[in-house]
């Protein structure tokens, strides 16, 4: 886009955080709420509003190429997305459910679920330290000069060896092809000799190579003359050896018969195919068939082309910004810096002379480790009077300054009670009110560390900015005074502590002369060793590197070798093929809770949500992550387009690959996979059918694989070991989830259900697909239709394959003469030997008890519902 609209843009967004500023300072006067319909509203609105908001600030901050201004907006998208975060939560919690439903405040904003999706790939995605990048990639991605000449002249010499081995291949190509391409003449059965084409080589270094390719004719008949053969020819003509037995008369007349026939087969199929044309036209004029848009695959390498290109120039401006601060810093230190160190002198002598002259001593001077002067110049230290009262305290008797000591200990500890007592009280109010079904929405507004960020920001920004006309910056250039005043304040901290160390000399000096004019032994100062801290009490025991002397390289190929980390195909979200569900909101009960289950679209959703962890800004993420449904229903699909979109090294522990390492050998195993997941961040530790791994009795068949191999290690050597910020997610898949152990429910932080197919996803899922497949004017509107209701309870898995066996390569070459019909489709599922049906109602419902087992909000939702039937039956 031009730098004017993403200004304008800018302007845009901006007005519109002030806005949601004034909206919570409304809020922040509200009483509490008692009413959970209002709350949910209230809630869903700006939830609503902080979607917008982050859609809009991640546009800005992918076209924000000013360095300062940069940092602003990087500040603003990563507050917005964990208040986005929290405000989810907050849904969650009041629909006790894992998928929100706001059509209203939808319907207001005149929006649609899609635009609640918050996750952008590549916008989103952590840049890896350049050194890592080439590990992954196998290549110097990022070089530095000295390594560019060296590819250089490396790709030179092998592109020469290169060209010579092209030249004698083409060579040995160019004479099988003369000997064997001849025309054959028939009558007198001899070859025709041609002319051999002359072929010159000519390559130089700068230019591209250019091989001329010679066209082969090849006019010999290998048709045999055998009854299989009759369609090619007809019967008459096997009967005939030559033309020479027929009349002139004859032979035009067959040729005319011939030549008939073949224009109005030709004709016919032309006027078909026009009126066909016609028809379609119609349809799509009076709106009775409306062109489908497929998915387009180049749209997400357009993405990534746009915004490695973007990344480079912020590249070059950050390089252009490091030097002009670089160049800013040596000129301030040549041309200020005798200047501010004489006037940080002045300074603490002129506080040395305040000092004597009303207190008749000197102030002790600030420790080093307690930032020295500094202290002088922000009011920390104490003030004339308060150091009197200082020295009145240090001239009393032991006892008296016991005494003292113990009544400041006393009010200190009632200080702490009190605060005790405040907080008890305040939690015992908020739960009362949590019980009551009372909501403060003023206190959380209040007390949200990321609004209050915000609002910091934007305020932060319209002061410092307003005499700033970005407008006519279009080349981008940094504000030049901001670094030199940023230079600065570093170059004066630094100089500070330098001149502390003289100033300290010059204090004792003046300590040690008013010692001899008082006629009082003068006591050096004690050095002061660093204290450790006092609350620690056991020490942390380290870890023990079990790979020291190995680089990350050559772990990062060990786990490849193995099979461990593998790579993940090229599929965007765009490939889950899913809808929402747009009648959930409509059919709540009394409680205001919905009673019908998510579409997949949902379920998409709030895997997008645990992957905004993952990406470039710090937000709250789980972390770890259980997909459960049906076989061949997407789980591994999405685990797979999770990674790809993030750029995450998948590392596979599924018992498949983990079968070879002995008991003994897990400890190192694991510390190998963790030590590379930690470097190579973002990372996804994924596992096939984690249930294995937790299975109650291992089967016969399956005791080759060694699946509990990993069951403590999951906890102990994984889980613990995932800070806060770590860019790393545990994803397990399973389809039989009621035969592993309990444990499984309690290591797994989120589940996910993906359940059969809904009308919605059925129809666009046979939509994409199956226009892919046969074209979009091959099908009529009603066959996807008719598709999507008969077979909707199928699972998205046996849909793709039904349509890409059905329509094969065959079948395809005939569509344009054999219309497509959907019992094609039927016949696949229950017309074969053995028939395909959807998953029995028993099966899903199994699945469900054990989601509503798993999943926390489902919990709450069930406890929910038996306190209300507990009331219900006090009152009877």
């Amino acid at each position: 886009m031009s730098f004017d609209f993403n200004y304008k843009f800018w302007i845009g967004t901006k007005k519109d955080i002030e806005d949601i500023i004034k909206r919570q300072n409304v809020l922040k006067k509200e009483k509490p709420i008692s009413n959970p319909l209002v709350t949910y509203k209230i809630f869903a609105e700006l939830y609503v509003l902080y979607a917008e908001l982050v859609n809009n600030l991640s546009y800005v901050y992918k076209y924000t190429f000013q360095v300062q201004k940069r940092e602003i907006v990087r500040t603003l998208v990563e507050s917005a997305t964990q208040r986005l975060i929290e405000l989810k939560n907050e849904l969650k919690n009041l629909e006790l459910s894992e998928y929100v439903y706001v059509d209203k405040a939808l319907t207001s904003r005149k929006l649609n679920p899609y635009d609640l999706l918050i996750w952008r790939s590549p916008q989103f995605l952590y840049r890896r330290p350049p050194e890592i990048q080439n590990i992954i990639y196998e290549r110097k991605i990022f070089m530095t000069e000295d390594e560019k000449v060296l590819t250089d002249s490396k790709e030179k010499g092998f592109l020469c060896e290169t060209v010579t081995l092209i030249q004698a291949l083409e060579r040995a190509r160019s004479s099988r092809v003369y000997k064997s391409a001849m025309q054959y003449d028939k009558r007198n059965l001899k070859a025709i000799q041609g002319k051999k084409v002359q072929y010159i080589f000519k390559h130089r270094p700068d230019q591209p190579m250019s091989i001329p390719v010679k066209r082969t004719i090849f006019s010999s008949s290998f048709i045999k003359e055998s009854e299989n053969c009759q369609y090619l020819f007809g019967v008459d003509y096997l009967g005939i050896e030559s033309e020479e037995g027929i009349d002139d008369i004859e032979l035009n007349r067959i040729r005319n018969e011939a030549a008939l026939k073949i224009q109005a087969a030709w004709r016919a199929h032309k006027s078909k195919k026009i009126l066909r044309r016609r028809h379609i036209f119609k349809e799509t004029l009076y709106g009775m068939r409306i062109k489908r848009k497929l998915v387009n695959p180049s749209q997400y390498l357009n993405s990534v082309v746009e915004t490695y290109k973007n990344e480079q120039f912020k590249k070059k401006l950050d390089e252009d910004f490091l030097r002009l601060m670089s160049d800013e810093r040596t000129r301030l230190l040549q041309e200020r810096s005798p200047w501010i160190m004489e006037d940080i002198s002045d300074h603490i002598r002129s506080w040395f002379r305040e000092f004597y002259d009303k207190v008749g001593d000197f102030h002790p001077y600030p420790d080093a480790l307690k930032t020295g002067t500094v202290l002088v110049l922000i009011d920390e230290t104490f003030t004339p009077e308060e150091f009197k009262d200082k020295l009145n305290e240090m001239n009393l008797s032991k006892e008296e300054k016991k005494k003292r000591a113990a009544k400041a200990k006393l009010q200190k500890k009632r200080e702490k009670e009190k605060i005790k007592k405040e907080k008890i009280k305040e939690s015992k109010r908020r739960k009362k009110m949590k019980d009551q079904g009372i909501y403060d929405i003023s206190d959380s507004i209040k007390s949200n560390k990321n609004i209050a960020n915000i609002e910091k920001i934007i305020k932060r920004y319209s002061v410092e900015w307003r005499t700033i006309d970005e407008y006519l910056n279009k080349n981008h250039e940094a504000i030049k005074e901001w670094v030199t005043e940023g230079e600065l304040a570093i170059i004066h901290k630094e100089l500070r502590a330098l001149v502390d160390e003289y100033m300290r000399l010059e204090y004792e000096v003046l300590r040690r002369a008013l010692c001899m004019d008082l006629n009082k032994k003068y006591k050096p100062p004690r050095k002061k060793r660093g204290k450790g801290n006092k609350k620690q009490g056991k020490r942390k025991k380290k870890v023990k590197d079990m790979t020291v002397d190995r680089t990350l390289e050559s772990l990062y190929e060990e786990l490849k070798s193995v099979g461990i980390i593998e790579k993940c195909e090229k599929k965007t979200f765009d490939s889950f093929i899913s809808d929402f569900n747009f009648i959930a909101d409509d059919t709540r009960d009394e409680d205001h809770l919905t009673t019908l289950g998510p579409a997949k679209g949902d379920i998409k959703m709030v895997a997008q949500e645990c992957m905004l962890g993952l990406g470039e800004f710090t937000v709250d993420k789980p972390k770890s992550l259980c997909l459960a449904g049906p076989l061949n229903n997407g789980k591994t699909l999405l685990s797979h387009i999770m990674a790809f979109e993030t750029d995450a090294v998948f590392i596979n522990l599924s018992p498949e690959n983990t079968q070879f390492f002995d008991g003994e050998n897990v400890n190192y195993f694991m510390h190998v996979v963790m030590k590379v997941a930690k470097a190579f961040q973002p990372t996804i530790i994924f596992i096939q059918n984690v249930h294995r791994v937790f299975w109650k009795k291992i089967p016969k068949d399956q005791e080759y694989l060694k699946p509990r191999l990993l069951q403590k290690a999951i906890k102990t050597k994984i889980l613990k070991h995932i800070k806060k910020n770590d860019r790393i997610l545990l994803l397990g898949t399973t389809d039989a989830p009621w035969s592993a152990n309990p444990k499984m429910r309690r290591i797994f932080q989120k589940v996910l259900l993906i359940q059969s197919c809904d009308y919605g996803t059925s129809f666009l899922l046979w939509l994409e697909i199956l226009a892919n497949y046969a074209g979009e004017d091959s099908v009529d509107d009603y066959v996807y239709s008719a598709l999507a209701k008969v077979f909707k309870e199928y699972i998205s898995g046996d849909t793709t394959d039904n349509i890409s066996e059905t329509l094969n390569v065959r079948r395809r070459m005939r569509l344009k003469s054999t219309p497509l019909s959907p019992f094609e489709f039927l016949q696949h599922f229950i017309g074969g030997e053995e028939p395909l049906f959807p998953p029995e109602e028993k099966l899903m419902e199994k699945y469900q008890k054990w989601y509503e087992k798993a999943n926390k909000l489902c919990i709450a939702r069930r406890m929910f519902l038996r306190k209300k039937e507990q009331k219900q039956n006090q009152k009877k």
